[in-house]
């Protein structure tokens, strides 16, 4: 028998050893009966482990007999079973074991075996949150082995592709079928490239489910070589990126989308700047054939007519010009106190005319004499107060109203501008602050350009308020708009 200086001798060691395994270890004749078992097992079976020793195997394992029966015959004919077993204990708790047992064979005869069982719970709980974070993350991964031209797949990889999991893995055609052609030649290309150089590899494909979905994924792999250097597997994992190649997509229209708004834009201020210089001109010399006493009366008349319809043509510009200043980044604003109460009411006075003409009225709902007092530029603002006041007026019917309201909501004073018209429809608010967008009005004798609200909603927004509209069909519209209230003095 070996020893060590220390006087110990080899089954000395190996008893400690086996002693301190935290796996169950024991020993079985071929009458089922216990030959040996350490100190976990006994544990287990809640006695010393020199107690378990003759015991019977049915005796020791009471209930789970039954389900480990069917391993014990197989065993004592000479066959390995590795199998899990599944427990649920009184705390409701369940725990998982993986069982090994050998057989153990003299002169061709299986005189016993050999048992080890050990706790894999904690491994099998860490692959179920595997499993749920690739299902949440939609990542399935495979194992394709080079010799045997057999592949593996993950559960999530099946539930991506919508194929049965209880099939072997679609191979040749039937896998083929699961891409469009292009990302099929793009993907057996990166395999191919990946297996002869070893290189890994990172494709996008599109995909196509045998239910009809489908949608875009992007695939990973790499090479996997045996101890000789030998390439025998690849192996990889599969991302489902549909919403991702969405969100780029759409990311994309975006910015060709802005990209082609800012040359409009820019084009339009162009022209605009071109326009406005000859238009002055031809402005000032109708001016001044209205004001020749040598010119007829008609000639008079006609250059009334030139000047009246070049100063329509002059304020389109000077909108046009403001749209794009505001959407390039070169408009500026002024932030000064102002009443807007009293400059609403000023706009009311300039804009009666009209409304007697469209057979309108005013409901002033302001308080007299009671200041509103913002914080703004004095010029746009009421450019967009004027805006509102003659949209509200041209859009509205005979005998129609227009209310206005004002108040203080806090940090912010609110207008409101309510008609009695026509109405908009969901789809029309949806078009509202669209520029040159006239919802259906073009084909009426309502003169406009489309450019008024949506220059409104850049001024408004510029001086850190909003606009907002609300209408029904057949009810009237109402525009609410809301600018940063001065300071009260402390």
């Amino acid at each position: 028998m070996n020893s060590d200086p220390s006087g110990h001798d080899t089954a000395y060691y190996a008893g400690r050893l086996v002693g301190h395994v935290p796996s169950l270890l024991a020993y079985w004749s071929r009458d089922l009966r216990c030959r040996f078992a350490n100190a976990a097992y006994g544990r287990w079976a809640k006695k010393a482990p020199e107690q378990l020793i003759g015991m019977p195997m049915p005796e020791v394992l009471g209930h789970r007999w039954e389900q480990v029966e069917p391993h014990v015959r197989a065993v004592l004919r000479g066959e390995v079973q590795v199998f899990e077993r599944r427990t649920t204990g009184a705390d409701g708790v369940t725990r998982y074991a993986l069982a090994h047992y050998v057989p153990d064979v003299v002169d061709g005869a299986v005189v016993g075996f050999t048992v080890q069982v050990t706790d894999v719970t904690e491994i099998k709980q860490t692959e179920a949150a595997l499993r749920e974070a690739q299902r949440l993350g939609q990542i399935g991964g495979w194992v394709w082995d080079l010799p045997s031209d057999t592949t593996v797949w993950s559960e999530e990889l099946y539930a991506i592709l919508g194929c049965d999991p209880s099939q072997p893995a679609p191979v040749g055609k039937e896998h083929q079928r699961l891409y469009a052609p292009h990302s099929w030649a793009a993907l057996k290309a990166a395999a191919v490239n990946a297996i002869r150089t070893g290189e890994p590899y990172a494709v996008e494909v599109e995909y196509r489910r045998p239910d009809g979905a489908g949608g875009w994924l992007e695939c990973r792999g790499e090479a996997v070589r045996n101890s000789a250097g030998r390439i025998v597997k690849l192996r990889g994992v599969v991302i489902e990126i549909t919403a991702r190649r969405q969100g780029e997509e759409a990311r994309m229209q975006r910015d060709l989308a802005e990209a082609a708004s800012r040359n409009k834009t820019q084009f339009l201020s162009r022209v605009s700047h071109e326009l406005r210089t000859p238009l002055n001109a031809v402005l000032g010399f109708a001016q001044l054939s209205e004001m020749d006493p040598t010119l007829s009366a008609k000639h008079r008349q006609w250059a009334a007519v030139i000047m009246s319809s070049g100063q329509h043509m002059l304020d389109l510009i000077e909108d046009i010009l403001d749209l794009s200043g505001a959407e390039l980044g070169h408009l500026k604003v002024t932030s000064v106190e102002m009443d807007l109460a009293a400059l609403v009411l000023g706009s009311v006075a300039e804009l009666t005319a009209l409304a007697d003409q469209s057979q309108v009225s005013f409901v002033s709902q302001l308080a007299p004499g009671v200041p509103l007092h913002v914080v703004g530029d004095p010029r746009r603002v009421r450019q967009i107060v004027n805006n509102l006041l003659s949209n509200a007026i041209k859009y509205n019917r005979p005998g129609g109203r227009v209310t206005l309201l004002a108040a203080e909501r806090g940090p912010v004073v609110e207008l409101r501008v309510e008609d009695t018209g026509v109405g908009m429809s969901a789809a029309q608010l949806e078009r509202m602050f669209t520029p040159f967008e006239r919802l259906g009005a073009e084909a009426t004798a309502i003169k406009g350009s489309g450019i008024g609200l949506a220059l409104a909603k850049k001024l408004v927004e510029m001086m850190g308020g909003t606009i907002q509209v609300q209408s029904q069909p057949g009810a009237g519209s109402a525009f609410v708009v809301t600018l940063p209230a001065a300071q009260s003095p402390a």
